[in-house]
């Protein structure tokens, strides 16, 4: 599905012979100069203002902290960790929700010279047995003796019999006394910042090492590709624990300071109309979130009556494929509310470079490119369209500041322009490496610039990206992309919005993939979810030209997801095997 030119898209259409043929390899030209060497450094600094840092908005008034309180706040966290023996370098899980206690600990790890270790909470009120079991997972692959938790899961963890095994100490908000604040402990821009593990890891955990050289050079580079001021006003509901939360929103208003407004991310599922509500009430000017998030604040959000949304100059669209039916939506339905369609803009990131790789100009926020699905599927050279076979391909814009980006053939050597390859990147915020785990470091991080494992093209200095390499579905000898199934068959009348995943399953009778496909449905009747798988499969053969070999219908809430919200596929595939 295409922009209609009053969602502010630029429709390009001209065809390959028109332009040089090039290099797929893009480079920003702006210098990495962030204002200190290290997060300690800068949030020293800004813990002598009295300004607003962060308010968190859970009940009638939000609590509210200045930077000075905020500094005040993590020593105590320090002073507590050095009186149970916290030594430099020490990793320091916190588990702990979003709100002001989260950023005090981790923030006071960092002052002790300890490298915290921020990860998920349980997402319900039942069980943690499982959680707990991943958690150990996590625990033991990055030594970790001591953590920060609330008191539901220090009781859990005292009950398990790994946990014990692993953790000496698990310290709780109440143990914390008066600070005893002294100059904290030395780090250097090499030094671990900390580790950032992803999302959904469970048997085989992996750690990327984020430095502190890393993380200002990246929240450098998100500032300077925002244009972040001190009268920017951000809002998220966001999960801290996670990249896009964690240095796309905390950190970077550390280094680069403006204010912030917080909800939970389990406020924003439960009511994404109290996110709306809040970029109104503060005048926000900046949020981010990942597409599936816009789609849920239509489906909903209420009407856009009562709500402001014209303060808003940017809102980031990351962390999972961008759909230009989603983004319609969004614009259409909230424009009444001020909600300008220039203030959308698709960025690209991943946690093994801290966050931010590529954005596009703040004139020039939304682009696509309508492209031949053939050549897209073939994994060669891009046709531009405007014919029957197209999809639609959005821009991620540019390299951020200090980077490189590169599109390499399978034999490595550097693809042309408008052909499809796997994305590589360089930078100053690349991570160090994974934790304890030099195999998969090497294989990441080979010849110094980092393996993303998506697939993408380079077209007039912008980067698409197509999906992942490993995600790819082979079906007869043609090239299935997960994200193309589930934007078409999420257009099914029926099924829930954003709440579609399709993966593979090899069938050894055939010696090919079958397709699969999962939706969610809030229709209970079975007549009915006959009907919306047949309309699954319908559309999927008169889009794709590809036929559904097993399509599901579930409930809500079937689908499998990271804690930011992402489809987990590979666990989805695991959940729903073959009938």
């Amino acid at each position: 599905m295409s922009l209609p030119a009053r969602y502010g898209a630029a429709v390009l259409s001209s065809p390959p012979s028109s332009l040089p043929s090039s290099l797929a390899r893009l480079t920003s030209t702006v210098p990495v100069a962030p204002p200190h060497d290290t997060l300690v450094a800068a949030f020293e600094a800004a813990g002598g203002r009295s300004d607003p840092f962060v308010s968190l908005h859970s009940g009638k008034n939000p609590e509210a902290r200045t930077r000075g309180a905020a500094l005040d706040g993590a020593w105590r966290w320090a002073s507590l960790l050095h009186s149970r023996g916290v030594a430099r370098g020490d990793r320091v899980p916190i588990l702990l929700p979003t709100g002001t206690a989260f950023i005090e600990a981790l923030l006071g790890s960092m002052l002790a010279g300890a490298v915290p270790v921020p990860l998920a909470m349980p997402m319900t009120f039942g069980s943690i047995d499982r959680y707990l079991r991943n958690l150990a997972a996590i625990v033991e692959d990055s030594g970790s003796r001591l953590a920060i938790a609330s008191p539901r899961l220090r009781d859990g963890a005292a009950k398990d019999d790994d946990l014990r095994r692993l953790l000496r100490d698990v310290l709780v908000e109440t143990d914390l006394g008066p600070s005893t604040a002294s100059p904290s402990v030395s780090v250097s821009s090499s030094d671990p910042a900390f580790l950032q593990y992803t999302s959904g890891t469970t048997g085989h955990p992996k750690g990327a090492i984020i430095s502190h050289g890393a993380l200002v050079a990246n929240a450098f580079a998100i500032a300077h590709g925002l244009a972040i001021g001190p009268s920017d006003v951000g809002v998220s509901w966001l999960p801290l624990f996670h990249d896009m939360g964690l240095i796309g929103v905390l950190l970077t208003a550390i280094c680069h300071p403006y204010p912030l407004h917080l909800i939970s991310p389990e406020s924003f599922v439960m009511s994404p109309r109290k996110w709306l509500d809040l970029i109104g009430k503060t005048q926000g000017t900046l949020c981010a979130a990942p597409n599936f998030a816009y789609d849920l604040a239509v489906a909903r959000g209420g009407d856009a009556a009562g709500l402001a949304l014209g303060s808003l100059r940017v809102t980031l669209n990351g962390a999972e494929p961008v759909h230009a039916a989603t983004v319609a939506r969004f614009v259409q339905k909230f424009a009444p509310a001020g909600y300008r369609s220039d203030a959308m803009m698709p960025v690209y990131g991943l946690a093994e470079n801290t966050l931010a790789v590529a954005f596009p100009s703040l004139s020039s926020k939304l682009d696509v490119l309508e492209v031949d699905r053939e050549s897209l599927e073939q994994r060669g050279r891009i046709v531009v369209t405007d014919g029957a076979m197209r999809v639609t391909a959005i821009s991620v814009g540019g390299p951020v500041a200090g980077t490189t980006i590169e599109i390499v053939r399978v034999t490595g050597a550097l693809a042309e322009e408008r052909e499809v390859g796997e994305v590589l990147v360089s930078s100053p915020s690349l991570m160090t490496g994974y934790f304890r785990n030099d195999e998969a470091s090497l294989e990441a991080l080979a010849g110094g610039k980092l393996h993303t494992g998506d697939l993408g093209f380079v077209d007039g200095g912008r980067l698409f990206i197509t999906g992942r390499a490993k995600e790819l579905v082979i079906k007869g000898g043609k090239n299935i992309y997960p994200y193309d199934v589930e934007r078409i068959a999420g257009e099914v009348d029926g099924v829930r919005q954003g709440s579609v995943a399709a993966f593979g399953r090899a069938n050894g009778d055939t010696g090919t993939d079958d397709l699969v496909v999962i939706v969610e449905t809030v229709h209970g009747d079975g007549a009915r979810r006959e009907g919306i798988a047949k309309a699954v499969r319908g559309e999927l053969l008169a889009s794709l030209g590809v036929k559904a070999d097993d399509v599901r219908v579930c409930g809500v809430g079937a689908i499998p997801r990271t804690t930011s919200g992402k489809i987990r596929r590979r666990a989805c595939a695991d959940l729903f095997p073959k009938e």
